[in-house]
């Protein structure tokens, strides 16, 4: 007759979002900022599963989003792409279908997702691995364990198996959430999970970094979301940043063309828009609370700023106070 075993300690959560920053709060023990980028209702699905020290989950989301943030001291972490048919940008590197994004527990991260995006993400304490991989000297620690947020590339069936084995997790035919309350199951779970990662990191090579001219265009373009994102309550116009940045006009339009696919102007307006649905998510006034939070993010065209609200939301701002009361 088997032995019996005291119950072990597991999280399986599930949960459906219709806004970025709902969906950003799904996640435990991680502090992110997410903003929508491209326009239409927003919807998302994120499954978080703990057991063991070792967080895995899956999120999707039909919109572009740009993310930044950290996660929980002493993890590294782990992200693989399913079905990527458009690059994500990761800590200046573009992300693809055959690369991953590597990042230390205490790295501030930053990520832009293009719409429809799906990823699977293991978060494990770096010593687990470290101790799998034994690696034989500090050269070889810091090349599997980059120091900074990275994308690296996995030969395609190492990555494959690492990519099925996660996703075998999140699929109800083959796998039952309740399981993960045995012991055992956690055991052999944490054991294929950490032996697979080790194996990925052993045969990873560090991207090709990015050219100088893209790697110089990035950096405008961080930089003038950085002054803009700084003086919200100013309305910062293209000349202001040209004159900050000491940049032409075209060049900068230029930058954000080419990173983003999108102008200044237009890129800027859309992370104002979401500040603007961020503080009325957290408002418990009047609709006249309105018209105080956009003005505040520089917005002096009321309907013109409704009517923008809503083509990126697919809502009215009023809408998005009234949901929160319901």
């Amino acid at each position: 007759m088997p032995q019996r075993f005291a119950r072990s300690p597991y999280s399986f959560q599930r949960r459906k979002t219709s806004d970025s920053d709902e969906h950003a709060e799904s996640l435990g023990k991680w502090d992110q900022i997410y903003n929508q980028l491209t326009p239409g209702p927003f919807s998302g699905e994120v499954t978080d599963i703990w057991f063991e020290g070792i967080q895995i989950f899956r999120e999707t989301t039909n919109r572009s989003v740009s993310q930044s943030g950290t996660t929980w001291k002493g993890s590294f972490v782990i992200g693989i792409p399913v079905g990527l048919k458009t690059p994500g940008l990761f800590a200046k590197q573009l992300l693809t279908q055959d690369s991953v994004l590597a990042f230390r527990g205490d790295n501030d991260f930053t990520l832009t997702t293009p719409d429809n995006f799906d990823a699977v993400v293991v978060a494990v304490p770096e010593q687990a691995l470290i101790d799998a991989i034994q690696p034989h000297s500090n050269e070889e620690l810091k090349q599997l364990f980059p120091s900074a947020p990275s994308v690296l590339v996995i030969p395609p069936g190492k990555l494959d198996e690492l990519r099925n084995c996660l996703l075998s997790i999140f699929d109800p035919s083959n796998f039952e959430p309740g399981l993960l309350a045995y012991p055992q199951v956690q055991k052999a779970m944490r054991s294929a999970i950490i032996g697979h990662l080790a194996e990925v990191l052993g045969t990873a090579t560090q991207a090709p970094p990015p050219s100088r001219s893209f790697k110089g265009r990035l950096q405008v373009v961080r930089d003038a979301t950085d002054y803009a994102l700084s003086h919200t309550t100013e309305p910062i116009t293209v000349g202001d940043l040209c004159e900050k940045l000491n940049i032409s006009r075209r060049m900068l339009n230029y930058c954000f063309l080419e990173v983003f696919g999108t102008n200044p102007v237009q890129y800027l307006r859309t992370l104002r828009l979401n500040g603007v649905r961020r503080e009325l998510r957290e408002c418990s006034g009047s609709t006249s609370a309105i018209r105080d939070i956009a003005s505040n993010w520089g917005f002096w065209h009321l309907s013109r700023f409704a009517g923008e609200y809503r083509e990126l939301f697919g809502e009215l701002p009023s809408d998005t106070l009234r949901s929160l009361r319901a």
